[in-house]
């Protein structure tokens, strides 16, 4: 659990944060401020775990004051600040006042003086919710005008009005060559882009399954459109339909439907007219979308069943809904049976990438036994478990259906069988729990360039699977912690389920919202739609905050706000589950069973930038460390497990993350993760920055986007596609003028690089075309600069790489740099300039830099102990550095001039770094450049001890 100890590094020191219970070694010079106080917005049940966090920029002072509030009136005069230490750069403390039981609206948290958004209890605060998670399926459908099955009044959080809309696409789809037509109307549409994906069917079952397991709690059973049906089954079917209708034009075959268009209503993007033009193709063949479309087939076959079992279905329409689910059972078995002919078909986009075919399978037989009680379906459902291994630290969702299928599965399975489901679940609620233990906030420590919120509440849902079957009450502990995570208790006090709080998240990434792009916008409530949350880092800032998460509107993220702010129906499913399970669990137990062992990684830390080998250090007494993904053992030597990883072939700016494992006495396996960001090189002339290569490569590219065709001045057209040409991956910019003065802008969307310390601008390309002339822009956040000068350049049919002084311009900010290019034909004629690479550059000039006197504070050394290293840094050319840079075990830190008064770097200049070390034994060099000569590393002193 990483926040046993913190290490915060601000500017050239640092400060150590001891466990819960402990104190900070350095005191702040300014008096703490209370940046947040964070609960629940969604509430708390009266008998549930009740936790609250408070984020504060320093230390509490001892006498800081805390207390519950109803309106004005004091319920809890006092409670208690438990010190959960440094957290992400903040001082986290946490609250438990799970014994306020009382019934009630209106309370909040308040700390010094701080108040947390306001909050209820009620008797089970989770089927408060449950119409807010059909709703947001409801909202989601293709085909119908969405204000005809959302009666008024359906969910208790209202939708904005304007996100209704007409039919859309009731002219799906047409064939991969547009000459034939298949009904494909209906369905959801995946997230806010519209399309329809095969990989993601599973979430249907996901419904079905939903009444299956907790039908018989009537709050589940409801019926908020008064059509005499379960609307848990009403939704399983029309999900169900759509499979149906793929069935009916490709006798097993599934297709994506993917969307397409700008920010407008799902009818105003094709005009629902059969044989045109507009009609959206079928792509994407993957028969991973045929399995679970017979899993979901099933799972919907058995929730008709049981709502006819239990007199659910309205007598006038029995007999349609037993025809419905024989339908859906033959789909269900032709579905499976195609599937599984065809084994090694292409998976299909939203695969199941943890265990392939094999694993979309497991999810329909289990199903299909469940359905028909046919035993070679659960035969070969046990035979894929048996060779399941437990190296895949995985959830159900698109990517792994395994956890989902298991517990479906082992109330009948054989014994054998439900001994290795048992040893496998239980395995996964080892890592969720000790991976949620890392920080005090119960969210799965898993941080990248995609939301955390889809992985955690998958997690979230097995988990309470687990606790259904199992009666572990620490999962049904954890279970809640996770969830209040999402509603509101994370160190931003966003609640990220749509409508549901004071502060909860208001852009949601979806063209449901016309008004996206308009700075006018207020954003939209889709009612119940979880928002896939924070990420590593800012995408549009490499060097930001870590982890990072800001409710940014489309209009100023146009290229990335999906990353943390779209919703889609697999990032709701573990989210569905939870709620509906939480309202069936009711009052149970929650408190007992013993929390994993500490297992504490104190370096490298989340923000941290690394470089070349690196030492990931670990203090437990566990048994077998090892460190991820191969879990290859670690070295032990006092208290302190140590492994190494290497980022040399890691492009910069790269986040990722590293797991460590280790084992209790009593077998079961405990881990923790850290994360961590690759440094980018030093600017030198022997490492450009690669921004774009076009091949998916480069600060941009890599990203996978092409550059957009942002404006056309006086009339015409451009766009920008990647292709190869010559043997080379290039971007192929196309201009179609009206005229000779009409000017097309592209940029590479918003995005803004790091060139500090890169002095020239280097672009290779080539043009076949003699009319075009390119203009090249480099702004900051301030000024804009031609670069290429006042007049178009034109540009040789030839490969030459054209570099551009950006020295230049001495108003220019490198460190924001944004680029565009404008292209100009001298005439009428259509014109092509492709470009192979952009890079930033240097150029090699006079001497190198030497480092000497490198040294360290001596002497028996322990984790409170401040550390000095220091070095002197002297250029015969007198230039200063770029950077002088200590790289303490691979983690990369800024050293300071001692003296800043002293530029004068020809008889030398001491540059420094003070932190504190943690535990272990470790080893550093020091690292230069003055950007126009290599870099110069010192040599490397190991074996520095510190207890």
């Amino acid at each position: 659990m990483i926040r046993r100890r913190t290490t915060l590094w601000i500017g050239g020191a640092t400060t150590v944060a001891l466990a819960a219970g402990g104190v900070i070694a350095a005191t702040p010079a300014l008096a703490a401020t209370v940046k947040q106080v964070a609960v629940s917005q969604a509430g708390y049940s009266a008998s549930g775990l009740k936790v609250g966090s408070v984020v504060v920029d320093g230390d509490l002072d001892p006498g800081a004051s805390c207390r519950i509030l109803q309106g004005t009136t004091a319920v809890v005069p006092a409670c208690t600040l438990a010190d959960a230490g440094t957290v992400w750069g903040d001082h986290v403390y946490t609250v438990d006042f799970s014994g306020l039981a009382t019934l009630g609206e209106d309370y909040v948290l308040e700390v010094d003086g701080t108040a947390s958004p306001r909050f209820a209890i009620r008797d089970n605060v989770w089927s408060g919710y449950l119409d807010e998670m059909t709703a947001f399926y409801r909202l989601q459908r293709s085909g119908v005008a969405t204000a005809d099955v959302y009666p008024d009044g359906y969910s208790s959080i209202a939708p904005s009005a304007k996100i209704f809309h007409g039919p859309g696409h009731l002219d799906d789809a047409a064939s991969e060559d547009g000459t034939v037509h298949y009904d494909l109307t209906g369905g959801w549409y995946d997230a806010g882009d519209y399309g329809i994906y095969g990989g993601n069917q599973w979430v249907g079952g996901n419904i079905a399954i939903s009444y299956l397991r907790y039908g018989d709690t009537p709050a589940v059973a409801f019926d908020n459109d008064a059509n005499g049906v379960p609307d848990l089954v009403d939704e399983a079917r029309f999900g169900s339909e759509y499979l149906l209708r793929m069935w009916d034009a490709f006798d097993g075959a599934f297709w994506d439907v993917k969307g397409s268009g700008g920010f407008q209503h799902p009818d105003k993007h094709t005009d629902g007219i059969v044989g045109t033009k507009d009609d959206r193709r079928i792509s994407g063949y993957g028969v991973g979308g045929s399995a679970k479309a017979a899993g979901t087939l099933a799972a919907t076959a058995r929730a008709v069943d049981k709502a006819l079992a239990d007199g659910a279905i309205p007598s006038a329409d029995v007999a349609e809904w037993q025809a419905f689910s024989a339908q859906a059972r033959t789909g269900a078995e032709g579905f499976y049976t195609y599937a599984d002919a065809h084994r090694t078909d292409p998976l299909g986009g939203y695969s199941t990438t943890r265990g392939g075919i094999d694993n979309s399978l497991l999810f329909a037989e289990v199903e299909l036994h469940l359905l028909t009680g046919d035993t070679s379906y659960r035969d070969a459902a046990e035979s894929t478990i048996a060779a399941t291994d437990f190296t895949i630290l995985s959830n159900t969702n698109y990517w792994d259906l395994a956890p989902l299928s298991m517990a479906e599965l082992y109330p009948v399975a054989t014994p054998t069988a439900q001994g290795q489901i048992h040893a496998y679940l239980e395995k996964q609620l080892d890592y969720f729990l000790s991976s949620t233990d890392d920080t005090p906030y119960g969210v799965m420590n898993q941080f990248k360039n995609f939301g955390v919120n889809e992985p955690h509440v998958s997690y979230v849902a097995d988990a309470l699977r687990y606790y259904e079957l199992f009666g572990d009450e620490r999962a049904l502990r954890a279970v809640q912690r996770g969830l209040y995570w999402v509603f509101g208790n994370n160190p931003w006090g966003t609640s990220w389920v749509s409508g549901v709080g004071e502060k909860s998240v208001k852009f949601l990434h979806t063209r449901l919202d016309e008004d996206a792009q308009n700075q006018a916008g207020t954003g939209v409530v889709v009612p119940g739609a979880l928002v896939s949350g924070p990420n590593a880092r800012d995408p549009l800032d490499v060097r930001s905050a870590s982890p990072w998460y800001v409710d940014r509107p489309v209009w100023q993220d146009s290229g990335q706000q999906w990353r943390y702010n779209e919703y889609s129906v697999s990032i709701e499913a573990g989210l569905f589950s939870a709620l509906f399970g939480l309202t069936a669990v009711g009052d149970a137990p929650w408190s007992g069973g013993t929390a994993p062992a500490a297992l504490n990684v104190t370096s490298p830390r989340i923000g941290d930038e690394v470089t070349g080998d690196v030492t990931v250090f670990a203090e437990s007494d566990l048994g077998s460390p090892a460190l991820g993904p191969n879990w290859s053992p670690m070295t032990v030597a006092g208290g302190v497990a140590t492994g190494v990883f290497n980022v040399d072939s890691a492009a910069p700016f790269t986040n990722a993350r590293v797991d460590v494992r280790g084992t209790q006495t009593d077998g079961a396996q405990v881990y923790s993760s850290t994360h961590y960001t690759v440094a980018p090189p030093l600017p030198t002339p022997q490492s450009p920055l690669l921004y774009d290569g076009f091949g998916k490569d480069g600060l941009f590219g890599v990203q996978g986007y092409t550059w957009a065709n942002w404006y056309n001045n006086h009339a015409g057209v451009g766009s920008v596609t990647n292709t190869t040409i010559d043997g080379r991956t290039v971007g192929r910019f196309f201009q179609n003028p009206a005229t000779a003065a009409s000017q097309a802008k592209f940029q590479p969307w918003h995005h803004a690089a790091d060139a500090s310390g890169y002095r020239y601008l280097s672009v290779t390309m080539r043009s076949p075309s003699p009319n075009l002339r390119l203009r090249i822009e480099v702004s900051d956040a301030d000024s804009n600069h031609r670069v290429t000068g006042n007049a178009p350049i034109a540009v040789s049919n030839t490969w030459n790489t054209y570099s551009f002084d950006l020295a230049a311009f001495p108003g220019l900010d490198r460190s924001q740099a944004k680029i565009v290019f404008w292209l100009q034909q001298t005439a009428d004629t259509d014109g092509e300039l492709f470009v192979d690479d952009v890079s930033f550059t240097n150029q090699a000039t006079g001497t190198a830099p030497t480092l000497t006197a490198i040294s360290h504070t001596g002497g028996p050394l322990t984790a409170d102990d401040d550390v000095t290293v220091q070095a002197t840094y002297t250029d015969a050319d007198g230039q200063a550095p770029h950077k002088v840079e200590l790289v303490l075990d691979g983690v990369v830190h800024d050293m300071a001039p001692v003296d800043p008064s002293d530029t004068v770097v020809t008889d030398g200049a001491v540059y420094a770094v003070t932190s504190r070390w943690v535990k272990g034994v470790h080893s550093y060099s020091v690292r230069t450049t003055d950007t126009t000569s290599a870099v110069v590393t010192s040599a490397t002193t190991t074996g520095i001890l510190v207890q």
